[in-house]
């Protein structure tokens, strides 16, 4: 079973990129104009005027980056020392901490629109998010670690498959109807809890 694991995992990681590829034309090529559309829906009324040239955005986007891999670089250094001291596993801090904080601004944005009750955006950066990480990073993780001759597979366990499963059938009832109410929250939560 181990053996055939691991192509079956790299046939996948091919797919699910090629549908991420898909997903971006679809985004930003075929279909631009309607998501701009119901977009512009969301935020009728917010107008405001860019304050930043198109020049300065992107030099000041250039540096941000920059700066964002030095200090992702010294956090990866850290971590060492902070599981010693700390007792926690570097799996505990890879997988719950570190997501958390690196997509702060992106928690903090969907709360934003969520409390101005405008759930379609705020759904939109989750599940957008939620989308490049499942459909392009872990692909691209099990593609990398073929590239480089380490074994890494799609094979998550029951467990994490299940919370997977329910998480997605709970988004799915929110974004089919557009609204949501306490129990969908708990729900997420329990999952994320879990």
């Amino acid at each position: 079973m181990e053996e055939s694991l691991l192509p079956v995992s790299r046939t996948c990681a091919l797919v699910m990129i090629s549908a991420y590829a898909a997903y971006i034309v679809f985004q930003l090529g075929t279909h631009r104009t309607v998501l701009a559309e119901e977009v512009h829906e969301e935020t009728e009324g917010d107008d405001e005027e860019p304050s930043l040239s198109l020049r300065t955005s992107m030099m000041l986007l250039f540096f941000t980056t920059v700066l964002v891999a030095c200090c992702s670089e010294m956090l990866v250094e850290a971590i060492r020392g902070v599981t010693e001291s700390a007792h926690m596993s570097q799996h505990f801090i890879g997988i719950v901490l570190l997501p958390i904080i690196g997509n702060a601004c992106e928690h903090a944005a969907a709360v934003r629109f969520a409390v101005r009750d405008k759930l379609g955006l705020s759904i939109g950066i989750a599940v957008g998010s939620s989308t490049q990480i499942s459909l392009f990073a872990v692909p691209f993780s099990v593609l990398a670690g073929w590239a480089m001759n380490r074994p890494m597979d799609l094979d998550y366990g029951a467990l994490n498959t299940s919370v997977m499963t329910v998480s997605v059938v709970v988004v799915l009832s929110m974004v089919v109807d557009g609204q949501s109410n306490w129990l969908q929250g708990y729900l997420l939560m329990c999952a994320y809890v879990v």
